[in-house]
């Protein structure tokens, strides 16, 4: 039966239409895939050397296996937070199957093993294991190797169930996202204030491990529950009356947005584009990685370093309060792209269609500036900084997004996560980030050259302001271009 699941899958990518169009891209990423793979060997093997260095400079006195158990506590957090965004959860178009005489266990527990054929759960081994053949089996001996491997294993699994756990949960409850971010906020706090090293947890956890070899056991154990836990969600929620039923009327997790609606039919037109981004998984996704990334300014604002090159927050200022419209925005009409063809049959004017697009993008800029303002903690410099390059997100960016979507836009199927989903990447998206990101500097360096760095933080966010002073004959612009293109736009979703 595996066997014929497995003829099934490669039969389905084989035949779909867009096989051809994305072989050379497949081919691509996965000799970057296989570079990856190799770099974090290479560094698995010489680990040992690294913790030499670490230990010269910064650890006198400290082994190579406290050195590197030090830092094993983040490096597994961290992989969860990279498999959250984007590791896929197991997928097996179940339906053909259930009115056959196959148990619905066998078909369950065959999608989570396949999902466990993972470059996510690889990376962990190759890049520990060769330290653990290398150090903790020449100084410890083989009980204490047994040990580190199990604990490898266990918390490579742990995270790879525990992840695809928490997105399956997370779509009956949207708030464990809020709990997510609140924990991550916490344990930035507490270690930055160093309140409690969670490095030291880590070397103690290990180092038991090693010295205790069936404590390694437990991570697996845990892996097996949460292996479990996925296994009973999926076969309580995959009954065919309740797939069919699903399609038709899935659960509303967003509002009617009825305050909107005072702005007439641009408020309308908002409050349908919010209700899309939060009731389907891609939009979704892109809406909580956009909320992730208002911690960016974190990497930058931290930095002793970069105090005598704040230059570097002009960047940051762009990412923290313009990420949505960057990630939303680049994909304009491909949101729109299943139901393109009604949109353009609809009564509603192409500019309130255009101008609804834009406030939403206003309206989540200011309210991203808002909650950034918490980066006052590091100097009101930032604050004068962020509120330039909101100033100028409105007036410049969100404009030149808006345009450079609408170069050919791709199809989008709303329902596919966005792990390795390069639908809707065309040319403008790929390029898209670069004017955004580095247009700003074209009014910010000629200040700064010149020894006036604050009067350019006033020209970018003097420009933003200008720009936004003229966005009625802007959006006029962009409707225009909308209209000139809409039959084409239209013809190239039909094509695909």
């Amino acid at each position: 039966m595996i066997k014929d699941f497995l003829s099934h899958g490669f039969l389905q990518t084989r035949r779909s239409p867009v096989w051809a169009k994305s072989l050379l891209t497949n081919i691509f990423l996965g000799m970057l895939g296989l570079m990856m793979l190799f770099y974090v060997l290479m560094l698995g093997i010489f680990l040992h050397k690294v913790a030499d260095a670490l230990e010269a400079e910064f650890y006198q006195g400290a082994t190579r296996i406290e050195i590197i158990s030090r830092f094993l506590i983040y490096y597994f957090g961290f992989e969860f937070i990279i498999r959250f965004f984007l590791q896929n959860t197991p997928v097996l178009f179940i339906q053909p199957y259930l009115h056959l005489p196959l148990k619905k266990s066998k078909i369950i527990h065959f999608m989570l093993r396949k999902s466990m054929v993972s470059i996510f759960n690889l990376l962990a081994l190759l890049l520990l294991f060769p330290f653990g053949v290398l150090v903790v089996f020449r100084d410890m001996g083989v009980e204490a190797f047994l040990g580190w491997t199990a604990a490898i294993l266990g918390l490579t699994m742990l995270n790879h169930f525990l992840g695809i756990y928490f997105k399956k949960k997370l779509n009956d409850h949207p708030n464990l996202l809020l709990i997510l971010i609140g924990v991550m906020l916490g344990a930035t706090i507490v270690e930055y204030f160093q309140l409690f090293e969670f490095s030291s947890l880590s070397v103690w956890v290990f180092l038991q491990f090693l010295e205790t070899p069936l404590i390694a056991l437990v991570p697996v154990v845990l892996a097996v529950i949460f292996y479990q836990l996925n296994f009973t969600y999926l076969k309580n929620n995959t009954y065919p009356d309740e797939i069919s039923t699903r399609r038709s009327s899935k659960p509303k997790i967003a509002g009617d947005f009825a305050f909107l609606k005072r702005f007439g039919k641009t408020g309308e037109m908002m409050a349908l584009e919010l209700k899309m981004i939060l009731r389907h998984k891609r939009p979704r996704n892109t809406l909580v990685l956009s909320g992730v990334l208002l911690l960016y300014g974190l990497f930058f604002y931290t930095q002793p370093n970069n105090e005598g090159m704040q230059f570097v927050f002009i960047f940051a200022g762009i990412f923290v309060t313009g990420a949505f419209f960057i990630n939303h925005g680049q994909f304009l009409l491909s949101w729109q792209s299943g139901d393109f063809d009604f949109l353009l049959t609809r009564n509603i004017s192409f500019r309130q269609y255009i101008e609804s697009k834009y406030w939403l993008f206003v309206a989540v800029c200011c309210i991203a500036f808002v909650i950034s303002l918490g980066y006052a903690y590091f100097g009101w410099k930032i604050v004068f900084i962020n509120f330039a390059a909101c100033l100028f997100n409105i007036g410049v960016s969100i404009p030149l997004v808006m345009r450079m979507a609408m170069f050919n836009p791709k199809k989008i199927d709303l329902n596919r996560g966005a792990a390795f989903n390069y639908e809707g990447m065309g040319t403008a998206q790929w390029l898209i980030g670069i004017p955004v990101l580095f247009f700003p500097y074209v009014f910010y360096l000629p200040f700064t050259l010149a020894g006036y760095e604050n009067y350019g933080i006033m020209a970018v966010g003097l420009v933003g302001v200008i720009g936004f002073a003229f966005h009625k004959h802007i959006l006029g612009l962009l409707t225009q271009a909308f209209i000139n293109r809409r039959h084409k736009i239209a013809a190239g979703f039909r094509a695909q």
